[in-house]
């Protein structure tokens, strides 16, 4: 696990407005959809542009450097999984947080419009992953090329996909990152009563009705839905794995719980844990010294595990 210094001065402003810049917590699923993209929704960063076209038959963004030389078809690319509790985001709102990591890798990203609570309760996220990994495969990527990577919920539907693929007998990707992963929803992780007070965006509440919507009568120890329940045999043949989290969200224990598992399985896994942050923070961007370390590491992970060829 990495050492951190104590919060940097924009990290701790923005942790004492919190409360005061959380997103509305409406009960209505449309009026979130609508504030998450207004508050994330943004351009796409210079040097880089973006197409859409089909991935495992759902809409997808694709993202990429704004090179003279066309995209290598069958290159280095990232399966992104964006966030928002199984029920809201989309790839349009996680623009501009990915088209920062195709700079950082100089790769494609491509982000899927997987389908959403409570409209397509469980398994459709996973199945929609499975199929765009499977897609990637079939299309000439190289598992050793492939990168899995996802915040919140698609953090979770990261490590689903992973366990997905093995019981699929697909092979796994090079590597897979997940930020401020949702990976327990039983909800039951000490840190829902330890960060309840610490945690300036998310709350269990908010938590317990996603996964009564995403869940509906599934029982929320199923590894795909929740993949810290995974049986140790699965999770010691996970691809790589860097889990990035925040010590004082309630979320925190979801990434330690799922390390140490993996660790005990003898899988291969990195825990990142920073002290002071929030809620999928890499997503702030550069003027969060915390966010560009964040992303900072998470591309150095992937490249290094890309080089390393097939997993």
């Amino acid at each position: 696990m990495t050492d951190h210094p104590l919060a940097s001065e924009a990290m701790a402003a923005l942790l004492q407005l919190g409360p005061t810049i959380a997103l509305p917590d409406a009960e209505d699923v449309g009026t979130r959809r609508a504030a998450v993209a207004a508050a994330l929704t943004g351009p796409l960063a210079a040097g880089t542009i973006a197409d859409e076209a089909p991935l495992g038959g759902r809409p997808a963004l694709w993202i990429h450097p704004a090179t003279p030389v066309a995209p290598d078809a069958t290159g280095p690319i990232a399966l992104y999984l964006h966030g928002g509790a199984f029920e809201v985001g989309s790839p349009t709102a996680y623009q501009a947080f990915c088209s920062n990591i195709a700079l950082s890798l100089d790769a494609t990203i491509v982000v899927p419009d997987y389908r959403l609570a409570p409209e397509h309760p469980f398994p459709a996220a996973v199945d929609d992953a499975l199929a765009a990994y499977r897609d990637l495969l079939d299309t000439g990527h190289p598992p050793s090329t492939i990168a899995l990577v996802g915040d919140s919920a698609g953090g979770g539907l990261v490590l689903s996909c992973l366990l997905a693929a093995h019981r699929a007998e697909l092979p796994q990707p090079a590597v897979a990152v997940g930020i401020s992963t949702w990976a327990d929803l039983t909800l039951e992780a000490d840190a829902h009563q330890r960060c309840a007070t610490t945690d300036p965006f998310v709350t269990t509440a908010m938590l317990r009705r996603a996964a009564r919507h995403y869940l509906l009568d599934t029982d929320p120890r199923d590894p795909l839905a929740s993949p810290v329940h995974a049986p140790p045999d699965e999770l010691a043949r996970l691809a790589p794995i860097l889990l990035l989290a925040a010590a004082n969200e309630v979320l925190a224990d979801d990434s330690s719980t799922m390390a140490g598992r993996i660790a005990r399985a003898g899988g291969d896994i990195t825990l990142d844990l920073f002290p002071t942050a929030f809620h999928a923070w890499p997503l702030a961007g550069d003027s969060i010294p915390e966010s560009r370390d964040a992303l900072e590491h998470l591309t150095r992970f992937i490249r290094e595990r890309w080089h390393q060829g097939p997993v």
